[in-house]
């Protein structure tokens, strides 16, 4: 049975949609995924921001990876997955601003105690953020963005979506890269894309 580790920073919105489609397809297929955080913060953090709203975007990132962070410290690793799911409904859905009030409400609904809210200002969970970060970028090879994908223990930057492929487009999608990490000689395949929209 194919087993998937996947890299994700909470705002990143390729890792959004790789992470729907791989969440459907695992189903489909009975495999297993196991979700882990790294930070587009740690990852830019000797870069200076292009601009204001990256600046931003990326500050929001180290605050989301802390909550996630205490939320596995508290629960276990079970728990990132419902909270990722609640987080990206309302940041690339809903198009909400990660306020503590909006992260406790998506805490509540992701079946985690709403006063986890509180780690987004807690710079005790950095340590915890910068561990798992940096085992995705172990597991890679070499520096890498969101999201990274380790399929059987063969890990990629990737897959960058540009939409939310469905049916057998999705299908297509899953296998092909099933197929690819078990070829030992592929290591990269790419071309440009925008950002996803999501309605």
């Amino acid at each position: 049975m194919t087993h998937f580790d996947f890299y994700f920073d909470p705002v990143c919105p390729f890792a959004w949609a790789a992470s729907r489609w791989l969440r459907d397809r695992a189903a489909a297929h009975g495999a297993d995924v196991d979700w882990h955080l790294m930070s587009l913060a740690i990852l830019n953090e000797n870069e200076e921001p292009d601009s204001d709203e990256q600046r931003r975007r990326l500050e929001t990132a180290r605050r989301l990876g802390r909550v996630i962070a205490a939320a596995t410290a508290k629960t276990g690793a079970d728990a990132i997955d419902p909270l990722y799911t609640a987080l990206g409904k309302r940041i690339h859905h809903a198009g909400d601003e990660m306020t503590p009030g909006v992260v406790a409400e998506v805490l509540t609904a992701a079946g985690l105690p709403a006063e986890l809210a509180d780690a987004m200002d807690d710079e005790s969970f950095d340590t915890a953020v910068r561990e798992s970060h940096q085992r995705g970028q172990d597991a890679l090879g070499e520096d890498g963005g969101s999201p990274i994908l380790g399929i059987d223990g063969t890990f990629f930057f990737g897959p960058v979506l540009a939409d939310l492929p469905t049916g057998d487009e999705a299908e297509a999608l899953y296998s092909s890269l099933v197929t690819l990490a078990g070829t030992p000689t592929f290591a990269q395949l790419k071309r440009p894309a925008g950002p996803p929209t999501f309605s």
